[in-house]
């Protein structure tokens, strides 16, 4: 009952997924999740998923914390595949999965690669776009930086309280609606109880920073590199790719 789940996670490493524009790597994640909703068939997958494997070896993470991150979505994959089944058939029960999974993946692979605040900043920026007032987009930003930090932080919370349960001679493996909800219990209490803990610890750091106490400033700034371009364009190029092959 421990939980593994490591998307929304970023994991450090010196490779040329990691050192891109935060926003040229948002513009790419519609770029492929366009590119994935409009494969047609199965021989239509091997550009997304030729591109997902270069792009992995890129990044320098191993494959196996990608597939760490399907586990944790197994359920909602299987779920997905079984109703697409009875509605439309196996075929179509398949290309769900598939199409399920490589959403996940690259996703998986922003979030890997890209700090919460950095993506917070980059959503901050392209909210310039739409003529959105500055404190509205900061507000926004950080808002949607805490989010994807707090989540797995949650989990690892979640499986300390578990493991302290167990510890204490906790049994989440007995049968019975009785029993599993008082499992749930045992673990949703102490859990709300420390959330509640660290959004005041949370708050009071914020407050110790003066955070929106005038203008705000950033140490680092968004810089658009070749890389950038390259990347994006490659991405286009596979969609392009794919809407060739959909309406061929």
């Amino acid at each position: 009952m421990i939980l593994k789940l490591t998307i929304g996670k970023y994991i450090p490493k010196n490779s040329l997924i990691h050192s891109l524009d935060p926003r040229a790597k948002l513009f790419v994640v519609l770029l492929q999740v366009t590119s994935i909703m409009l494969v047609k068939d199965l021989i239509g997958y091997i550009i997304p998923v030729s591109l997902f494997i270069i792009l992995m070896i890129m990044s320098k993470i191993k494959p196996v914390v990608y597939l760490r991150s399907l586990r944790s979505l197994w359920f909602l994959i299987v779920f997905a595949a079984v109703i697409q089944y009875f509605v439309s058939g196996f075929v179509m029960s398949l290309y769900i999965a598939l199409r399920l999974s490589l959403i996940f993946l690259f996703a998986s692979m922003y979030t890997y690669t890209t700090p919460p605040l950095l993506t917070a900043r980059g959503i901050v920026d392209i909210l310039k776009f739409f003529r959105v007032s500055e404190e509205k987009r900061e507000d926004f930003g950080m808002m949607l930086a805490i989010s994807i930090r707090f989540i797995p932080i949650l989990l690892d919370e979640a499986d300390r309280i578990i493991k302290a349960q167990i510890s204490r001679g906790a049994k989440y493996s007995e049968k019975g609606l009785k029993n599993k909800l008082s499992a749930m219990t045992s673990i949703i209490i102490p859990l709300l109880v420390s959330s509640l803990r660290k959004a005041e610890e949370l708050s009071l750091a914020l407050q110790a920073r003066k955070y929106g106490i005038g203008k705000r400033n950033h140490y680092y700034t968004l810089g658009w590199t070749k890389n950038d371009t390259f990347y994006l364009v490659l991405n286009a190029v596979v969609l392009f790719g794919v809407v060739v092959l959909r309406f061929q």
